[in-house]
């Protein structure tokens, strides 16, 4: 790297989502703290549109990045991680009403689960303007891993979606927050341009576009406090397991 090299930075919140479900009805047990109650969730959207918070891209975030393009003054990105069938069946409706978007990290071996996202409800969040990242195929903790093993997580999840989609995924997100120097070496082997961890914070980076920190948005949060948490209130730590 040049000695005049300077990394540019952007401060970007970006909100993180497991399930928007009824707790006491999920087919799958998630970690409470992972699930977000239908009504709350609409409510905290809502008062993100009120407070003149504009959600944004991946593209956007990348070409603000490497290309000094311009955000809304009041930028957020709101992702979901793990694939659930939530994904259409509550979180959608609620972004079309306040015309967002979200990125949804999908677990591609889980596609034909009940309970998780089948393949075309995986096209109806893209044909919607949603984006699809990868979260590996069967959300293995990626620093145990062999080699071959983690090429196949990382790299096989980017085939999946690209067959599945009909063109390559540059989005990723790491299970459990879990990585270190091989495994962001092969994300960025795989073609992956963004990733995202568990680590708190508002900052992506050009110095680390593949370790970008995130803010977990838990079952006890409320509409104030996720304002409070873009406002750059101190965000919780997610919960061991989360990613």
């Amino acid at each position: 790297m040049p000695s005049h090299y300077a990394p540019h930075r952007v401060r970007i919140p970006i909100l993180t989502y497991h399930r928007v479900h009824t707790f006491a009805t999920e087919l799958h047990k998630s970690q409470p703290d992972l699930t977000v109650e239908p009504d709350t969730f609409r409510a905290e959207m809502a008062a993100i549109a009120r407070a003149g918070y504009q959600t944004i891209t991946q593209r956007q975030l990348f070409d603000a990045l490497y290309r000094a393009a311009a955000l809304p003054p009041k930028p957020v990105i709101v992702s979901v991680d793990d694939g659930y069938v939530d994904d259409v069946t509550e979180i959608l409706p609620v972004l079309r009403q306040y015309h967002m978007t979200a990125t949804f990290y999908v677990i591609t071996g889980r596609t034909h689960e009940q309970g998780f996202l089948n393949p075309d409800q995986i096209r109806q969040l893209a044909a919607a303007g949603m984006d699809i990242g990868a979260h590996t195929r069967t959300h293995a903790s990626l620093p145990a891993l062999p080699p071959a093993e983690l090429r196949s997580e990382v790299d096989g999840s980017a085939s999946d979606l690209r067959r599945l989609l009909g063109h390559p995924v540059y989005w990723f997100a790491y299970p459990y927050g879990a990585f270190n120097d091989a495994v962001v070496r092969e994300v960025r082997r795989a073609g992956f341009l963004l990733a995202v961890t568990t680590r708190a914070g508002e900052t992506a980076s050009t110095d680390a576009p593949l370790e970008i920190p995130r803010i977990h948005v838990g079952r006890a949060a409320t509409a104030s406090t996720v304002l409070g948490l873009l406002g750059g209130g101190a965000a919780p730590r997610a919960p061991a397991g989360a990613g």
